[in-house]
């Protein structure tokens, strides 16, 4: 056995929800470094960062500024991919209100991106490429709030979550026939652009790291590299599970 082929994505090519955000911009990386070409979806103004580096590696990188709820949008894009073997689905998102006050309109579209839009691009990442090709992996983006509740403001977010492992469940089920490996990852809080301002809450930030048995918040590298081992065929036995990256926060009473 050849253990490092085993980690290589050589000759893969990816699709990546939200790869111009903080974590989908290093699993991008991640995966060009690996040997893989990719398609990112997100504001093409953020993107030249990571076309630049698959450049310089001598990689290719499509770039779609494609509204995912769109399902002719989607059918669009798909249309223009060469090839597809990796979905990774980072793109979500969440608003913060007390449960008491979100209305239905906030409610649904935290909803409507983190469910609906991310079941509409699998399907037909499935249905064109993977299914009639006989192989796949899809990894999910889901978050250990998914597991465990918060005090306060994530009412949709953890719903929408506990459903994105419910979904990553029952579509391996249903695709493993197709030799397609679904799963999920469940970070804790990394530094992005959309959480700082409560990372930067020291109260906050010391009552999150007393909390975790490592000492600290996750790193997007540790996100990358989660996703670089469920995209590749060192986990070929592997579908259905919900990888938690959270320093042991929810091995902690």
């Amino acid at each position: 056995m050849d253990y490092a082929k085993l980690f290589s994505l050589n000759d893969k090519f990816a699709l990546i929800t939200g790869g111009t955000g903080g974590l989908g911009s290093e699993i991008a990386k991640a995966f060009l470094s690996s040997g893989a070409d990719t398609a990112i979806t997100g504001h093409r103004a953020k993107s030249a960062e990571i076309t630049s580096y698959a450049s310089e590696l001598g990689r290719k990188c499509l770039v779609f500024e494609c509204d995912i709820l769109d399902e002719n949008a989607i059918i669009a894009m798909m249309s223009e991919l060469p090839r597809l073997d990796i979905l990774v689905n980072c793109a979500g998102k969440n608003i913060l209100l007390p449960a008491e006050d979100y209305d239905a309109a906030s409610f649904m579209d935290v909803m409507n991106l983190n469910i609906h839009a991310l079941h509409n691009i699998t399907r037909e990442a499935g249905k064109r490429f993977m299914i009639p090709q006989k192989s796949g992996k899809i990894v999910n983006l889901s978050s250990v709030k998914s597991i465990i509740g918060t005090d306060k403001d994530y009412i949709a977010y953890c719903t929408s979550k506990g459903a994105l492992n419910m979904y990553t469940k029952q579509l391996a089920c249903e695709w493993g026939k197709y030799n397609i490996n679904v799963n999920a990852i469940a970070p804790t809080f990394v530094r992005t652009q959309i959480n700082s301002f409560q990372l930067d809450d020291r109260s906050f930030y010391d009552a999150l790291i007393n909390r975790i048995p490592l000492g600290r918040i996750g790193q997007k590298s540790d996100i990358a590299a989660a996703a670089l081992f469920l995209s590749s065929p060192a986990s070929d036995f592997i579908t259905g599970q919900v990888l938690c990256v959270d320093g042991g926060l929810t091995a902690r009473q």
